[in-house]
Formats: structure tokens, C-alpha cells, sequence
């Protein structure tokens, strides 16, 4: 019990000094005051700080300041694990990383609170709290695993619809702008995803960027391996002056031929993955049947 207030008692000192220090500390625009003051010139790149830093509240907010203080590592996998999730704030990976220390350091003492710890030994009661913290600090990454797992399958089985969809739209004579604005119009109900991302690309070629930009902004966003081939195959067909719609029509018909093979696959794969539970039914099966039998045999052996 007196391990288990002490650990308490720390984990809740610890994050009243850690929620302090973030509140108290100066961010950018005390950063940018004091070199004022002291007539040092702003470093380049730190122009936008409070734009992209400053607008988060609430919750949010809170997070994200705690996430500064370790944000560091490999950020540009992070991001890219973040873009490939949908989260393309600039503030994201500070914000992952306060969930992560905020989880980490905020289950432990209420796992000490609950009565079942009290009675166990104090080495178990360490051990234990080591263990849950370990999981807090996991759980971030393994949802952003599973959302970027789920976000990609999600958008390869849309995918040879949308461009079935893009084939109909370049025969009747629209561009290829015109043609991810229909289909982001026609997949809203659908697929989500898939409307979200195109919209983006007719949005950014709007704004002035260049189609084989926005293509490769989009493969690089979505990280779908179906995607990053139909960027190449449009700039290719930019790029050379080549038929739009044969090309696309030939690549809807590949993307076509590739889902029926996955789907093959995976309905390959369910034999084997059943073995197993189909095992363990049939032990515990012929457990329940035996075991009266055992019993009364082995009472037969062995009279009172």
C-alpha cells in the first residue's frame, strides 16, 4: 500500500511540474519578444511559428504543448505515418507525441487507485505499472497503425470504381481536372477517402499548383502502392501526349483483374487461418464427450 501511494504521489507531482513548466514557458510568441528585445534577428524558417503552433485549444492544445517538448526522432517517418492516416495538420506529430506522454504517464496512477492493486506485493504493483505505462505509450502508435491500415484498404477497394468512373467522365470529353471533380462529387456516399483525396488534388490545381504536382502530393499522401501507379500513368500520358482514355481503360481493367486476384487470395488464406480454431473446437469437443467416460473408468480402477 505505501508503494503504491508513493508511485501515486509521484506520477501526480510529476505532471502538475510537467503541466507548469508547459503553461509557464514561453512559446513563440515570447521567443519572438525577447529576440525583439534584444535586437537579434529571427532565424529563417520561424516566421509562421505562431500560425501553425498557436492555433490549437482546448485539449488539443494542451497536448500539443506537451509534444514539443519531445518532439524529435524520426519525424519525417512519423509525418508520413500521419499523412498516410488523414492527419495533415503541421501540429500533428507534437500533438501524437503529448498523447503519448500524457497515456504513458496518466494511466499508471489510475490503475494505483483502483482496490485490486492494494493487495497485491509491492514488486507486482511496480511491475504492473510499468507494464500499463508501457501500453499507454503503444497504444497511439498501434491506432495510428490500424487507421493507416484501414485508410489504405479502403481506398485499393475503391479504387478500380473510381476509375471506371474516370474512363466514363474522359470519353465524354472532360479533362482530367474535371474528371477527379466528378468523381469526388459522386463518392462522397461511397467512399469518403477516396472523394476527400481527389477534391484535394482539383482544389490544389485550382490554387495554381501544377497537375503533375498535385498527382505526386496525392501518392505521396495516401501512400497506396494502386494510386502511385495511376499518378505515374497520368503524368506519363502529360508528359508524352498520349491517350487519356485508352490508357485509363487499360489500367481500370488491370486494377479490375488485381482485386479479383486479392479477393482469390484472401478466400485462399481463410482454409489455413481456420485450421486452428477449427482445432481447438474439436479438442474441446472431444473433451466434453470423454471426460464422463474417463471419470467412470478410472472409478472402476480405483473402488472406495
Amino acid at each position: 500500500m505505501g508503494t503504491t501511494v508513493a508511485i501515486l504521489a509521484f506520477g501526480c507531482v510529476f505532471l502538475l511540474l510537467l503541466g507548469l513548466g508547459t503553461f509557464l514557458s514561453s512559446g513563440a510568441g515570447g521567443r519572438r519578444l525577447s529576440q525583439l528585445r534584444s535586437g537579434k534577428p529571427a532565424p529563417r524558417g520561424t516566421e509562421r511559428e505562431s500560425l501553425v503552433r498557436g492555433s490549437e485549444k482546448g485539449l488539443t492544445g494542451i497536448l500539443h504543448r506537451i509534444g514539443e517538448r519531445r518532439e524529435g526522432g524520426d519525424l519525417a517517418g512519423l509525418k508520413s505515418r500521419l499523412l498516410h492516416a488523414g492527419y495533415r495538420k503541421p501540429a500533428a506529430p507534437a500533438i501524437y507525441y503529448g498523447f503519448r506522454l500524457s497515456l504513458a504517464l496518466g494511466i499508471p496512477p489510475l490503475v494505483a487507485l483502483l482496490p485490486a492493486t492494494w493487495t497485491l506485493p509491492a514488486h507486482i504493483q511496480i511491475i504492473s505499472l510499468c507494464v500499463v505505462a508501457a501500453i499507454g505509450y503503444l497504444l497511439p502508435s498501434m491506432y495510428l497503425n490500424h487507421r493507416v491500415n484501414s485508410r489504405k484498404t479502403a481506398i485499393t477497394r475503391s479504387l478500380p470504381d473510381a476509375l471506371d468512373l474516370m474512363v466514363v467522365c474522359v470519353e465524354a470529353g472532360f479533362g482530367i481536372n474535371q474528371s477527379l471533380g466528378q468523381v469526388a462529387d459522386e463518392f462522397h456516399s461511397k467512399s469518403p477517402i477516396v472523394a476527400e483525396e481527389f477534391s484535394l488534388v482539383v482544389q490544389q490545381i485550382r490554387a495554381g499548383k501544377s497537375t503533375t504536382g498535385a498527382l505526386r502530393e496525392l501518392a505521396d499522401r495516401t501512400g497506396v502502392s494502386d494510386i502511385s501507379s495511376l499518378v505515374a500513368l497520368l503524368v506519363q500520358t502529360e508528359r508524352f501526349g498520349t491517350s487519356v482514355a485508352n490508357a485509363l481503360r487499360v489500367h481500370a481493367e488491370a486494377m479490375r483483374i488485381i482485386r479479383m486476384q486479392r479477393a482469390e487470395e484472401r478466400a485462399q488464406k481463410a482454409t489455413l487461418k481456420l485450421i486452428l480454431p477449427s482445432t481447438m473446437i474439436f479438442a474441446a469437443l472431444l473433451l466434453i464427450f470423454l471426460a464422463p467416460g474417463m471419470y467412470r473408468l478410472m472409478g472402476a480402477f480405483n473402488p472406495q
